[in-house]
């Protein structure tokens, strides 16, 4: 069972550099902010947290959470 529950997010890439930001506001009142860094060249990132964000809010938001990330490098690769 989660611990939390997620009020708002957002993935986006952070302009002029390889990363993409993920904010998470929970309902305690926290904010979790992430900057995931990534490869142009293989298309790849890491992001290790998402086992513990899956444990925080469980493992429907860390799904969501992790398509949202492949859409957003998708997104990016495709304008190069």
């Amino acid at each position: 069972m989660s611990e939390f529950e997620v009020v708002s997010y957002t993935v986006e890439p952070v302009e002029g550099d390889d990363q993409i930001a993920v904010t998470i506001h929970a309902s305690d009142g926290n904010k979790w902010e992430y900057g995931i860094p990534f490869s142009r060249s293989s298309g790849r990132y890491t992001f290790e947290e998402i086992d513990v964000l899956a444990m925080d809010f469980g493992d429907e938001f860390a799904e969501e959470l992790s398509d949202k990330l492949e859409k957003v490098m998708a997104s990016i690769l495709a304008e190069g």
